[in-house]
């Protein structure tokens, strides 16, 4: 049994390396991360049976290395910062489901860490080693021959997309894919330089850069960069080549001053205003527009959170709500009136803001006994392979951690990134070049009969964590065709809110459905437990609002509580603009034209570019008798866009 337990273990590892990028549910309002760390985290559950068999069977596994364990001590003291991070988070709901849209509670965050940990120390052979990392390799292919039918605008799929590139392939974001193609890389090409057949993977390296080049993120390239820089660095230490560092050092010289000078606003060289990448480059120097000014602001708004809440942190998914307390009216121009932010785009801001210093340092010094193994690894390689295996998977992390100083970290690449952590981990460990210690002896037929009740018990929890999630997600979808008539619509989101009633989207949808239906009453206690799920959240009190403004035009007296729930709204996020136009609207209906005022000029305060506001605002000064003032409105509507 216990070797059939390594076996399902390596199948399990395998299986999350090739599955977790590639699958997607086409037919579920979360299609991407919802069946990714849905089937992360079956797996992982049935690794850690196998494991637990493995533990029975034998108290310590004979002839396995015990040196350099450092890594596994500090993964596991990462796993249990994040467990006390989730105990003691100002939504500890939230930090153990994840939320809805990014599903990285504490479920998909352990299972990051118990995938690393079972597979550094499940890992033990260069047979194995050599599989995963044909898996991670040859598992991008799909997601590559993806995008490119993205690219081509045959997918039938048609997904929408707000990023700047429709190319999202499997993974779901123009960025993210890209962070995951920085990952593979390395490691293809580190594939290329050992197999004896390179052109295959010469042809995938291609096809990924090319893809790479589709998605049009920046962060990821920056990554490519310094993985490329690392590769080239790490194999001259390897192989005690000093010319091949010192050239890559006056390359990086080279390269860097080049971008200075064209991409900055003072270019010497006009001449090269208008090769291809120009742009790029410019974009590179510009921190006052678009995503690089819409960064800067979140960093800096974020360090003061942070300094409030140092050691633990708020807990995994929780910035969404906390950060909208302080956001910057500024970052409307920057990224969009309704956007929310829930991430720091920064690693070490995001692991500071989730589970405090306290995890920020306990993962550096886990990313730091890596790079130790990495080192004596490159310095004492024992042949080839183990030297090429060092240098792509030293890239790829490298790489990865360079994208993720202006990103951030879902299923996909976090799954391939501790899987990564954990070979190295493994290899540092020492690996036997034999297979021999994964031969089955043979054994009684009936071995597996003790075993089985912990085996229907982990497919009972794998249908309750796993499965139910995703059969309400699928619901939900069902619920969101406006194709089909209200009843069925009504019918799906009531078995959405049943199959998970954890989830507090489930009820604003399912709420939304039984005021079209002409029953409020039910909306309300929806919302009512919606806010039970997700305490001091502003977007429910601001739906809360708009529930009873619609109800206030059946029942006027409803409209006191509208302007309590956009009330309390705005006391959780006080610089939400469309939150002071409905407010103020609400409190126009009721007679009380004053402080309507007050509330639409706050509005266009906030966010200058809100012809809608501007509209609402010129309305309100034309029945107050200030024409000028309604004039000026409405220009600046028009100037808005407005009609």
């Amino acid at each position: 049994m216990s070797i059939l337990c390594a076996r399902a273990q390596e199948a399990v590892w395998l299986t999350a390396a090739v599955a977790v990028p590639v699958v997607f549910n086409p037919w579920g309002c979360n299609a991407f991360e919802a069946p990714k760390s849905a089937l992360l985290q079956g797996l992982v559950l049935l690794m850690g049976l196998a494991a637990a068999v493995q533990g029975v069977e034998a108290w310590v596994t004979p002839g396995r290395s015990r040196r350099d364990g450092a890594a596994l001590w500090l993964g596991l003291a990462f796993g249990l910062v994040v467990i006390l991070a989730t105990v003691l988070s100002v939504n500890p709901r939230t930090s153990l489901w994840g939320s809805y849209e990014r599903r990285q509670g504490l479920l998909t965050l352990g299972a990051y860490v118990a995938l690393f940990l079972l597979t550094a120390t499940g890992l033990r052979t260069r047979a194995q080693a050599e599989r995963l990392l044909t898996a991670i390799v040859w598992g991008s292919a799909p997601v590559v021959a993806y995008a490119f039918l993205q690219a081509a605008a045959l997918d039938p799929l048609m997904w929408r997309t707000d990023a700047a590139s429709p190319v999202l392939s499997t993974i779901g974001r123009a960025t993210f894919l890209g962070s995951y193609l920085v990952l593979a890389l390395p490691l293809t090409a580190g594939r290329a330089l050992l197999a004896r057949r390179r052109w295959p993977y010469v042809a995938l390296v291609a096809g990924q850069l090319v893809c790479l080049a589709l998605t049009g993120a920046r962060g990821a390239w920056m990554g490519l960069a310094a993985a490329a820089l690392t590769f080239a660095l790490a194999w001259a230490l390897a192989a005690r080549n000093r010319r091949l560092a010192l050239a890559t050092l006056a390359l990086v010289v080279l390269v860097a001053g080049f971008v200075v000078l064209v991409g900055g606003s003072g270019n010497p060289l006009p001449g090269l205003a208008r090769v291809p990448g120009d742009d790029f480059l410019a974009a590179l120097h510009r921190t006052d527009v678009g995503s690089p000014a819409a960064r800067l602001t979140i960093w800096r708004t974020t360090l003061p959170l942070i300094a409030s809440r140092p050691w633990l942190g708020y807990g995994p998914e929780t910035m969404r709500t906390v950060f909208a307390r302080v956001f910057p009216p500024q970052l409307v121009y920057y990224q969009g009136r309704h956007t929310s932010v829930d991430r720091a785009h920064n690693l070490w801001l995001d692991l500071a803001m989730s589970v405090g210093l306290t995890g920020l340092v306990v993962f550096g010094a886990l990313l730091a006994s890596v790079a130790l193994l990495a080192w004596r690894g490159l310095r004492y390689a024992a042949d080839r392979w183990e030297r090429t295996v060092w240098v792509a998977l030293t890239a790829a992390v490298m790489g990865h951690l360079v994208d993720l100083q202006f990103s951030f970290d879902l299923t996909a690449t976090a799954t391939i990134f501790w899987l990564l952590l954990g070979l190295a981990a493994a290899v540092g460990r020492g690996l036997t070049v034999s297979t021999q210690d994964m031969t089955a002896a043979s054994r009684p037929t009936t071995a597996w009969l003790p075993y089985l009740p912990p085996l229907l018990a982990t497919l009972a929890l794998i249908g309750l964590l796993c499965l139910r999630p995703l059969l309400a997600d699928a619901a939900c979808w069902q619920a969101k065709q406006a194709k089909a008539s209200l009843n069925r619509r009504l019918a799906a989101a009531e078995r959405a809110a049943r199959l998970w009633s954890l989830e507090p989207e489930y009820h604003l949808r399912l709420s939304r459905l039984y005021f079209e239906s002409g029953n409020p009453a039910a909306a309300q206690a929806q919302l009512v437990a919606a806010d039970s799920l997700s305490p001091n959240d502003p977007l429910i009190w601001t739906a809360r609002g708009d529930l009873y403004e619609m109800w206030g035009e059946a029942e006027a007296q409803r409209y006191p509580q509208a302007e309590a729930a956009y009330q309390r709204a705005l006391d959780l996020a006080p610089n939400m603009a469309t939150t002071h136009t409905v407010l103020g609207l609400v409190l126009v209906r009721q007679g009380r034209l004053e402080e309507g005022l007050a509330q639409l000029e706050r509005a266009v305060d906030l966010d200058a570019t809100d012809a809608v506001a501007y509209r609402h605002l010129a309305d309100l000064y034309q029945a107050l008798g200030r024409t000028a003032l309604a004039d000026w409105a409405r220009r600046e509507a028009v100037r808005c866009g407005g009609a």
